[in-house]
C-alpha cells in the first residue's frame, strides 16, 4: 500500500541549484572508465547522453556525510531512518547534445515522496526532477527515483530465469572501475568501493555495481546495436549486480523507433530493465 507521507511533506518541492562544467579532463576519465574504444570527444564535441550523470552532484563537508557515504539525510533529502538507499530507476529525455566545455546549470527538485508497506516492510520512495540547461536552453531532463528500505538485499537465486534477446554482450567489471565511477559521479555510497561496509553492514556478498553505471552501459549498448541516437531512455533496477561475476547486456527491437534492454546477472536473473526511443 502506497501513501503520501505527512512526515516528509515539507521536503516536497524543495530545490537545489548547481553550476557545473563538462570538462575535457572528466570526459576523458569517463571514456576510459567505461573502457570505450577510440579517443574521447574533445572541446565543443558532443558527449554520450548519460554523461549528465557526472554533473551537478551535491558536495558537502566531510562532517556532513552520513554513515553510508551520502550527504547526511535531513538536508536536501528527507531524514528517512531506513538503512539502505538505492538508485531504483531513472527516466531521461534528451533534447539537444551537451558538448565538452559546456557550462551546465542543474536544478534539483523533489517532486514526490511516498511510503509503502508490504511483505518486505516499509519503503520510502523519493522522486527527483533534474533539469540540465546550457545557455538557458534545457538540454536534458532526468526523473530520478530513490528508494529507502530496511529489507534484506536480493542476493539469492530465484526461479525466474530470463532468455536473452536478439542482441547480447557479456560484461566484466572490477573494484577499480567501480571506484573510478564513484569518483567521477562524486558518489560516496560505500557499497560501491568499501567491501567491508558492503558485506558486513549492508549485507551484500560483494561490491555493488552502480545502477547508473549499468544504465550507462545499456544506453551505449542501445546506440551500438541500432546505430541510432537516443531521444529517451528509462531504466528500473530489479536486483543488484556485484563485482564477483560477469553479467549480460541484452535487448531487442520493440518497433521502428524503440527497443527494450535488460541486464541479466550470472544466473540469468533480471537485474535491470530499460526502454529506449531513438531519433
Amino acid at each position: 500500500m502506497k501513501m503520501n507521507s505527512p512526515i516528509y511533506a515539507s521536503w516536497i518541492n524543495k530545490e537545489e541549484k548547481y553550476f557545473d562544467e563538462l570538462t575535457e579532463v572528466n570526459i576523458n576519465r569517463l571514456h576510459y572508465t567505461l573502457n570505450l574504444p577510440g579517443k574521447p570527444p574533445t572541446l565543443r564535441e558532443p558527449v554520450l547522453p548519460m554523461s549528465l550523470l557526472i554533473l551537478g552532484e551535491p558536495a558537502v563537508k566531510a562532517d556532513e556525510i552520513g554513515e553510508d557515504g551520502h550527504p547526511a539525510r535531513g538536508g536536501f533529502m528527507p531524514p528517512v531512518p531506513l538503512k539502505r538507499r538505492m538508485f531504483a530507476g531513472g527516466d531521461y529525455e534528451f533534447f539537444q547534445p551537451i558538448n565538452v566545455g559546456d557550462k551546465v546549470y542543474i536544478n534539483w527538485k523533489i517532486k514526490d515522496i511516498k511510503r509503502k508497506t508490504g511483505n518486505s516492510g516499509e519503503l520510502v520512495f523519493v522522486d527527483i526532477l533534474r533539469q540540465f540547461k546550457v545557455n538557458q536552453q534545457v538540454c536534458a531532463i532526468e526523473n530520478r527515483h530513490i528508494v529507502y528500505t530496511d529489507s534484506k538485499p536480493k542476493t539469492g537465486q530465484s526461479d525466474g530465469i530470463e532468455t536473452p534477446g536478439e542482441w547480447k554482450e557479456v560484461i566484466n567489471t572490477n573494484a577499480i572501475q567501480l571506484f573510478r565511477y564513484s569518483a567521477l559521479t562524486f558518489n560516496g555510497h560505500r557499497i560501491h568501493y568499501d567491501r567491508t561496509y558492503a558485506t558486513e553492514i549492508e549485507g551484500y556478498p560483494g561490491l555493488v555495481v552502480h545502477g547508473p553505471l549499468l544504465a550507462t552501459m545499456l544506453s551505449l549498448f542501445a546506440e551500438r546495436q541500432t546505430g541510432r541516437k537516443l531521444s529517451k531512455f528509462s531504466f528500473r533496477g530489479k536486483r543488484p549486480v556485484f563485482d564477483l561475476n560477469s553479467f549480460t547486456l541484452t535487448g531487442s527491437l520493440l518497433g521502428k523507433d524503440s527497443a527494450e534492454f535488460r541486464v541479466l546477472d550470472h544466473h540469468s536473473q533480471l537485474s535491470m530493465s530499460a526502454e529506449a526511443e531513438f531519433k
